[in-house]
């Protein structure tokens, strides 16, 4: 086979240009090695869901609202691992005591299998009911809240909204709106 092949001196060239071919060949060898050392560079850039995230929490804050990252709003008490972000605000320091005397600790739940039947369609209580008296008010904060919330917990310290953190960002005044609405009693 070797013998059919026409012998050629070292360096010489079949066809004009592949010269240029192999300069390409050392101009996209340095192209690849810019790519791969500014690769990590394009880790930096906020995702669009990320920049979303700040957005909701920069104005919750804003807004007086504490965000919190907390187990889910049904998980046992046992559990510690954060998988939920709620929105806290908490009772005024002059009125926490009366405040929690009046609203007492209970959460509600939107569209959860678990808990039991709240006057509130969708809603169920979990892990204690508010009293009666406060009925009203409830209604009221829960007619108040965005589509994205999906829990109301009141505690020694505050309330809080748990919510998904999608859509626009006017949702966190809505949230502040409606958790203030406890501190008004």
């Amino acid at each position: 086979l070797s013998a059919c092949l026409p012998r050629l001196p070292i360096g010489h060239t079949l066809a004009a240009g592949t010269a240029s071919q192999g300069e390409n060949v050392e101009y996209l060898l340095i192209l690849f090695v810019i790519a791969v050392v500014l690769s990590p560079l394009a880790w930096f850039k906020s995702s669009p869901s990320q920049v979303r995230v700040t957005a909701f929490r920069k104005k919750a804050l804003g807004s007086g609202l504490v965000v919190q990252l907390v187990p889910a709003i049904d998980a046992e008490e046992t559990v510690k691992r954060p998988e939920a972000v709620r929105y806290f605000l908490p009772y005024p320091h002059s009125r926490a005591a009366e405040l929690h005397s009046k609203l007492g600790d209970w959460t509600l739940m939107k569209n959860r299998r678990r808990g039991w039947e709240s006057p509130w369609p969708q809603w169920n209580w979990f892990r204690g009911e508010a009293a009666e008296s406060c009925g009203g008010m409830i209604a009221e904060v829960i007619s108040a809240l965005p589509e994205v919330a999906y829990g109301i917990r009141a505690e020694r310290s505050g309330v809080a909204v748990f919510l998904e953190e999608s859509g626009e960002v006017a949702v966190v005044d809505q949230i502040a709106r409606a958790l203030q609405l406890f501190h008004d009693l």
